[in-house]
């Protein structure tokens, strides 16, 4: 019998993945959409700008590469209430609305206040992405396999970048935009037929529709077996969901919620991780790419950089999805943000010389060789684990509200890099935010060694009590 039912588990597995890479569509898509600036940003500001006005200013390039930032703030405080309100399906179909209306507002608008409000509207949308996904992966997810799913989400984000960055050297402005257009829309289509968590629908006293959705997510038959398996889980979540407040009081969430220890260092730890991530400055480093190739002497074309570092991301997320669930969660977020420092601090010091005129041509390769290394191994830990470890450690009660909380820091954070990067690098020069963004990247790893449980394997219920008990490993 068990290699029957270890068979039947690897279905199982098969059936979710499948269902994660369905629902990651809308990731796909939000990641086209951010990936369009790089390649169409020194278009839309040179003489052969397709807007009717002509060119835009530096001032203009800048809220255009910003705004989608602000967008996501609002849109997170948007999703995170739908999330609770009407669920986690209706509220991740509706994501690919604004992103849809991106395209459309990108394909045939001519002014420059147009695509502000593309810009503001494909935030909305990542706002939505960025909290709900995970959300959605996490709840759908069994324990074991939570990890490899949850990492999905970075994957095909950074899929879609790439995406962007090949159209965009090889196909027009528009025709780019009606392309990618019809992504969010394919979307809609697959997901429809997917089912809401079951655990949203235990939460709303829904127990027929959950095993419903349990039966579709595993691919349970009327077979006895099959019935002793969809009754086992549901017992799990009957018994994660009893120690919440009855159905009346779940339809609002309110700061005595998060009055539980779990579930107030749960919410410190997740603002923290989503500074640390940006402040780390891979997001910045991504939009600095062609400025550092060509500091190095590179004979790269701008667009050719973009897109060599966005396979590097994608190699690095892929590998993410590979070995999440087989290595400790924490060993593998501190080794990733220990390279990654190490690499920061290598790029630094080649510009800190490099400014001090000092000569650096026989070493002009370290910024290039030192960029794609951080891009890669923080691909693999330091960024996709935030949000794994993020929709781990949240009690499910607060899930939606404090996913929100956080993921709208994350973005107000992300918004004063983008904007005032710029500054920091006339103020302390590039060297000096390398260094920076390296101290950033060790006190990460740091932070994580001392204050986040390991989540690999555990169910919610022993990482909240991870969490009460102060237990690291």
């Amino acid at each position: 019998m068990r290699p029957m039912f270890t068979s039947f588990r690897d279905r199982i597995f098969s059936k979710v993945q499948h269902k994660a890479c369905a629902a990651n569509i809308i990731s796909l898509s939000l990641g086209t959409a951010i990936g369009w600036l790089s390649p169409f940003l020194p278009l839309l500001i040179s003489p052969d700008s397709p807007l009717d006005q002509g060119p835009v200013t530096d001032v203009q390039a800048t809220w255009i590469a910003s705004l989608l930032c602000i967008g996501a703030f609002g849109g997170t405080l948007l999703f995170g209430w739908s999330a609770e309100k009407f669920g986690r399906k209706a509220s991740l179909l509706a994501t690919a609305v604004p992103l849809i209306c991106f395209w459309g507002c990108v394909a045939f608008g001519t002014t420059v206040e147009v695509l502000y409000i593309a810009r503001l509207l494909a935030g909305l949308g990542a706002a939505g992405v960025f909290l709900l996904v995970p959300m959605y992966i996490t709840e759908i997810a069994e324990d074991r396999i939570r990890g490899t799913l949850g990492s999905f989400f970075i994957l095909f984000l950074n899929i879609g970048t790439l995406v962007s960055f090949v159209m965009g050297s090889y196909l027009s402005y528009h025709m780019t935009a009606y392309i990618l257009f019809t992504l969010p829309i394919v979307f809609l289509a697959l997901f429809l037929q997917f089912p809401e968590t079951p655990q949203y629908l235990i939460r709303r006293n829904r127990v027929r529709d959950a095993e419903s959705s349990l039966k579709y997510l595993r691919g349970y038959t009327s077979t006895p077996d099959h019935l002793e398996m969809l009754r086992s889980e549901m017992d799990g979540l009957l018994v994660q969901v009893s120690g919440e407040k009855d159905s009346t009081e779940q339809n609002s969430i309110s700061l005595a919620d998060f009055a539980p220890p779990s579930a107030r260092k749960a919410l410190l730890i997740g603002l923290v991780l989503v500074s640390l991530n940006q402040l780390s400055g891979c997001f910045a480093l991504i939009n600095y790419t062609a400025q550092i190739f060509a500091d190095a002497g590179s004979d790269l074309d701008p667009n050719m950089a973009a897109i060599v570092v966005g396979a590097i991301q994608i190699i690095g997320s892929y590998g993410s999805t590979i070995i999440v669930d087989r290595c400790p969660r924490k060993h593998l977020y501190i080794v990733s943000s220990f390279f990654a420092a190490i690499g920061l601090f290598a790029m630094g010091t080649h510009g800190y010389l490099k400014s001090q005129h000092v000569d650096v041509s026989a070493i002009n390769w370290i910024p290039v060789a030192s960029l794609s290394f951080v891009i890669f191994i923080a691909s693999v830990g330091l960024l996709p684990l935030t949000f794994v470890i993020l929709s781990e450690i949240l009690p499910p009660k607060v899930r939606g509200l404090g996913g929100s909380i956080c993921t709208a820091f994350l973005w107000m954070i992300s918004f004063l890099v983008v904007k005032y990067f710029p500054v920091m690098v006339e103020l302390i020069g590039l060297h000096g935010c390398m260094w920076v963004f390296s101290a950033v990247c060790l006190s990460a790893g740091l932070f994580n060694a001392i204050f986040i449980p390991e989540t690999r394997g555990r169910s919610i219920e022993q990482i909240i009590h991870a969490m009460e008990n102060n237990i690291k490993s």
